[in-house]
């Protein structure tokens, strides 16, 4: 089955190429983009960095199909940004793109890492732009509860965050030691951190969940634990598209990272790196996106179900921005050990 959805993806994304590749959009006809990608094709390269593979490995063909004639090599590791700063200070410049969360870059940001990109030519909205034009948002990776759709029932799903603190869910969930604390950081967002952090143990004291480095999805398939908390709505699908039983539920309030795409200052391709740069926040690549890699964008204005679906259902949505990067932070280092049994 799985052998049988992975040849399924992969002829569903010829199909999309070849679709993109006959209807071209209007801003690739621009003057400036037009200049861009001559001398972008000069340069003939460019390096692009994410947090794993299957951030990156798409990229490639699907932009190729729009711009040939520049290669387009790609690292996926969580190690990124350390990578990028270590060679900085050794004077090598390896990586031209680098694709992550906003909060992600922020080192890089305070370093002056980051180039200014004029993100217009490629229709992107002031609205989407961030750091001062050094950061162009593409995606949203949206915290859900994963759940075993062949052992749960649909009166049984949460809508709120706080139901998982009922009776019925004790010794049924599982959770991300890295994304769980993270989680509840977007919660204190919306509801302040007492109630976060009081979030934060009520989860240990009262569910027994289960806090693990190891793939959450093994767990939910031999129903050993049939709700993953805080796992994110891609990851879902991803593994629904493997074969796995299972679907996902995202409860109130609506927490999402925000992935950009930025050039660094010193990338050795540097019109290279504004090309694909740009092009990753344009509707076309989040379209591929969202169909190879379940990423969608719900920010306000996206064009896609799960964005209309949130914004019709008026939850409240915390988004990862600079302005609340603070306070999600603070909240994050408290719930850590809470969550981890060092502290109460």
């Amino acid at each position: 089955m799985v052998q049988l959805a992975t040849r399924w993806v992969f002829a569903l994304f010829g199909f999309l190429l070849a679709l993109a590749v006959a209807a071209q959009p209007a801003w690739k006809d621009s003057p400036a983009v037009r200049a861009l990608y001559a001398q972008a094709r000069q340069e003939g390269k460019v390096v692009i960095w994410g947090p794993q593979q299957r951030e990156v490995d798409w990229i490639p063909e699907a932009f190729n199909n729009m711009f040939p004639g520049i290669e387009v090599q790609w690292l996926g590791d969580n190690n990124i940004i350390t990578k990028a700063i270590a060679e900085s200070r050794a004077g090598r410049y390896e990586a031209d793109v680098i694709h992550t969360s906003l909060g992600g870059v922020i080192p890089l940001n305070q370093r002056d890492m980051l180039a200014v990109v004029d993100w217009t030519p490629f229709g992107t909205a002031p609205g989407n732009i961030e750091m001062a034009g050094k950061a162009g948002l593409t995606n949203n990776l949206i915290y859900a509860v994963v759940y075993n759709k062949d052992k749960v029932k649909p009166a049984d799903l949460p809508k709120n965050w706080t139901d998982l603190l009922e009776a019925k869910y004790k010794g049924k969930l599982i959770g991300s030691v890295f994304l769980l604390p993270r989680l509840v950081g977007f919660l204190g967002v919306a509801w302040g951190e007492d109630k976060a952090l009081q979030f934060s143990r009520d989860l240990v004291d009262k569910t027994d969940i289960l806090l693990t480095r190891a793939p959450r999805e093994s767990f939910l398939q031999s129903g050993e634990r049939l709700y993953a908390v805080g796992d994110f709505d891609s990851a879902s699908q991803f593994w629904a598209s493997q074969g796995l039983p299972v679907d996902f539920v995202i409860p109130q309030p609506v927490a999402a990272t925000q992935f950009v795409s930025t050039v660094l200052a010193k990338a050795a391709h540097p019109n290279a790196a504004r090309l694909l740069a740009g092009w990753m926040t344009t509707p076309e690549a989040k379209q591929l996106r969202q169909k190879m890699r379940f990423e969608t964008d719900i920010r306000a204005g996206a064009d896609n179900d799960l964005a209309k679906k949130v914004q019709a259902a008026g939850s409240m949505v915390v988004i990862e921005n600079e302005q609340n990067m603070a306070t999600r932070e603070q909240i994050y280092n408290k719930a850590n050990p809470i969550l981890s049994g060092q502290k109460r």
